[in-house]
């Protein structure tokens, strides 16, 4: 992205209100959120490539993410620092709002040309120019994200116009299909669609749909793109008569099984297994939802496996608000449509009904006749009211056997957050 500003790193900081992303933040750093076609770090990367990644997020979940990603050195430097709330959606328009802003500021700047960037007197973003980075190293570490709420009042407050912002989980399902297009470019088309047409392949709009290397699409198959782009990454299957609507996005190593309906504003993350109806929703990586039965309007997280007829409620019948509860606290959400967010590792039997907006904690095995609570603790063993808990030691064994089928190692650093998580959801049961 072209900026008049220059920026060296990207310093992305967890926001404060790092709970309303529950149960994803049980596992999961703030900007580890996927937004569509990719992540929110990816994203960020992916717009400005040349420029260094830093992050900041609570201590053990940091360390959590670093033992499985590979990342920059994440010293501080003294050099240009754009510091970012992850809670700030990363489009175009909100860099270019920061850049014109700060463009206008050097005109007549203040006592610093660092400066901070708020709406309504929030603050969002911060430029820390490289002659005011006093002791690069641990200080800076500690100090720069205090900018947003001890120190604020330290440098000059420039107001911006509202950007769109990730207050709690479910935002994202508002966002994903306008980040799958948003992001269109960053993808090639390896197809040959006159070759997938001669098979039966039914491509509607094809200008608008890429697939990339080593894709197998069966007869049948119907992509429609009439609505809005369709990205299939690398090494995906669709089988025969799978019918995806876009705006959607397939993430590599996935598998789209026969019949299934995936409709708009839907992305699938990698090495997932998706079938039966799915509806506005996000599926995070090495996730299933392979049989019959429809998920709308939900949020899973990672490793998660939804039994054969797993349903989800995203209405209500009397067509209301709906709230959540979160731990102990209800939110009302605004929405007329939600269903499940759901945390890692959580599984579900065969003819399972999630009830509308339902929270599901992490390591949960949710068996139950009818319809559940609309909040389920992690661990849960069953999930109904007065539930037993799954024990921590054979969660981890579970855990580390279906990993293992993916080649995948739970690292210490997971271990350790999921024990972390278990004693906390023990004192409930």
């Amino acid at each position: 992205m072209n900026l008049s500003m220059q920026i060296d790193s990207i310093f992305l900081i967890e926001s404060q209100y790092i709970k309303s992303l529950y149960p994803f933040s049980i596992l999961h750093c703030g900007w580890e959120l996927r937004l569509g076609t990719l992540k929110y770090y990816e994203q960020v990367q992916k717009m400005f490539p040349n420029v260094r990644l830093i992050f900041n997020a609570r201590e053990k979940h940091l360390k959590s993410f670093l033992s499985k990603y590979e990342h920059s050195e994440q010293e501080i430097r003294k050099e240009n620092i754009l510091i970012l709330n992850s809670s700030v959606l990363p489009e175009t328009e909100f860099f270019k709002e920061l850049d014109r802003k700060y463009s206008e500021y050097l005109k007549n700047p203040g006592f610093s040309k660092s400066a901070l960037f708020t709406y309504r007197g929030i603050p969002l973003a911060a430029l820390i120019t490289a002659e005011d980075i006093i002791n690069p190293g641990q200080f800076d570490n500690i100090f720069l994200p205090k900018l947003f709420s001890e120190f604020n009042r330290l440098l000059p407050n420039l107001e911006i116009e509202k950007p769109n912002i990730i207050s709690y989980l479910w935002d994202t399902l508002d966002i994903v299909g306008k980040q799958i297009p948003a992001t269109f470019d960053y993808f090639a088309n390896f197809a040959d669609f006159e070759q997938l047409k001669s098979i039966g392949v039914h491509l509607v709009e094809p200008d608008r749909i890429k697939i990339g290397k080593n894709c197998t699409i069966a007869p049948g198959a119907v992509l429609d793109a009439s609505e809005g782009e369709i990205i299939i990454s690398d090494n995906v299957k669709i089988m025969a008569n799978a019918v995806i609507v876009g705006p959607c996005f397939i993430g590599e190593h996935s598998t789209v099984k026969i019949g299934a309906k995936i409709y708009e504003n839907t992305a699938i993350g990698e090495w997932c297994k998706v079938g039966g109806e799915i509806e506005n929703s996000i599926i995070h990586a090495y996730s299933n939802k392979q049989h019959e039965g429809f998920l709308g309007h939900s949020y899973i997280s990672e490793w998660v496996n939804l039994g054969a007829d797993t349903n989800t409620s995203d209405l209500k019948n009397t067509y209301g608000e709906i709230s959540v509860k979160i731990l102990n606290e209800q939110y009302p959400t605004g929405r007329m449509f939600l269903g499940l967010m759901c945390g890692d590792h959580t599984k579900s039997a065969i003819n399972t009904s999630f009830t509308t907006g339902t929270i599901a904690g992490i390591c949960g095995i949710i068996v139950a006749d009818g319809f559940l609570p609309n909040y389920i603790p992690s661990f849960a063993w069953r999930g109904t009211k007065g539930c037993s808990y799954y024990k921590v030691e054979k969660a981890i064994e579970t855990v580390r056997i279906v990993m293992k089928r993916r080649n995948k190692e739970l690292t210490p650093e997971e271990e350790e957050l999921i024990r972390d998580e278990f004693a906390e959801a023990i004192k409930n049961y």
